[in-house]
């Protein structure tokens, strides 16, 4: 099985990270720019035209509700993953289309499910699946030693200290493919000078990491690395997350 994962921009005029890692873990591409929705088709159909493929994008799928939030995003919240409570962007149609004009994760899936007809919703261990996950998530399942890690930009926290937390999770990232061998050419395709990164080159690698998550904790359920864990449910929406031990569902 081919693992993608996608850090969906939700407009059409900003990045969106894409990452693709082949059967046997090699990184085969991890690049992020402004993707069409056609573009990222292309991506997946000439990487996955062989054989199964297991889609992860972050971003909601499945929004049926047109205001608050989703039955995913609560049971997220309301779980402990190894003692910790993760928060969660409360999605609903209202939102979306008010200040987006359109709901980017559920159009893409459209476009998927379309074009290649044998992907199917939800994780699947032998067939063609697309699913709903979490980089903060995937973070917090399969990290616990580094979590909370906060490399992306947020308010109240330093540019400097966004970075040194960015470089932790890299130096992770060394450890899985250099001691673990779970993947291999992750580094040279994120080759990075924490120093001297600007806030615009900063955006572009956290993009790349959060493709390179999407696709890595998929691949890490489907090789036994980490149970898979599903908030929500196929028909309301799902967000689908790797955690290495229990979730306190408290």
């Amino acid at each position: 099985m081919v693992f993608i994962g996608i850090d969906l921009a939700w407009t059409y005029r900003n990045e969106t990270g894409i990452c693709v890692i082949s059967a046997d873990g090699v990184v085969e591409l991890l690049d992020s720019k402004i993707y069409s929705n056609g573009d990222i088709l292309e991506v997946i159909k000439s990487h996955g035209s062989d054989e199964e493929i297991c889609i992860a994008i972050d971003a909601p799928l499945i929004v049926n509700n047109e205001s608050g939030s989703r039955g995913a995003e609560g049971a997220l919240m309301r779980a402990r993953i190894h003692g910790h409570r993760l928060s969660a962007f409360n999605s609903n149609r209202n939102y979306f289309n008010k200040v987006f004009g359109d709901i980017r994760g559920e159009t893409l899936r459209k476009v998927i499910q379309l074009e290649i007809s044998n992907v199917r919703i939800g994780f699947s261990d032998s067939e063609s699946n697309l699913v709903e996950t979490f980089p903060t998530g995937i973070c917090c399942g399969l990290f616990p030693e580094i979590y909370p890690v906060k490399y992306k930009r947020k308010p109240k926290i330093t540019f400097e200290e966004t970075c040194s937390h960015m470089e932790v999770l890299l130096k992770r990232f060394e450890e899985i493919e250099k001691l673990e061998r779970h993947v291999s050419g992750l580094a040279s395709r994120l080759e990075v000078d924490i120093t001297a990164l600007t806030r615009k080159q900063h955006k572009h690698i956290e993009d790349k990491i959060d493709a390179f998550l999407c696709a890595y904790g998929m691949y890490s359920i489907h090789k036994g690395l980490a149970d898979g864990r599903m908030f929500g449910n196929v028909e309301g929406g799902f967000i689908m997350l790797p955690v290495k031990g229990e979730v306190q569902n408290n």
